[in-house]
């Protein structure tokens, strides 16, 4: 990507998805010397729920326990950008933290993000075992829920 205008989702766009939902948004933009390269930081606030949107070479998105990479030259790769930034947004889809409680600290054993319509006990427990803590956060925090395995 030789400019971040040309990039298959822009700032622009980007942004008009946050507003259009009317959450808080918070950005910072600049030049990093270091990197040499562009940036823009954008915080999107909903209550207690804070995504953050990270914006230069790369696209990264930060959420809960959870974070994800991607292209901005590569078509599928904004596609997949695209989608879950607005299912994340929606609270169609949330960051699915695992955790193993050893001795009283809980450790991290992974993240993901998972569909709001498939979260359940049975399931996590077929898929990461019976000794988990998983903390499902969505950005609307009131869906928020831990399970045991």
């Amino acid at each position: 990507m030789k400019n971040r205008n040309d990039a298959i989702v822009t700032i622009t766009e980007i942004r008009n998805i946050i507003e259009t939902r009317g959450f808080e948004c918070k950005i910072d933009e600049g030049f990093d010397n270091q990197e040499q390269v562009w940036f823009t930081n954008i915080q999107v606030f909903n209550g207690n729920s804070k995504l953050i949107l990270d914006l230069a070479n790369e696209y990264t998105i930060y959420f809960g326990d959870w974070h994800g990479h991607y292209l901005p030259d590569s078509k599928e790769n904004m596609r997949e950008f695209r989608e879950i930034l607005e299912d994340l947004l929606d609270s169609k889809i949330c960051s699915v933290g695992r955790f193993r409680d050893v001795d009283g600290v809980e450790n991290w054993c992974g993240s993901s993000i998972g569909f709001r319509d498939y979260l359940d006990r049975e399931y996590f427990r077929r898929e990461y075992g019976d000794d988990k803590i998983i903390r499902c956060k969505f950005f609307d925090e009131s869906l928020n829920k831990t399970y045991m395995t």
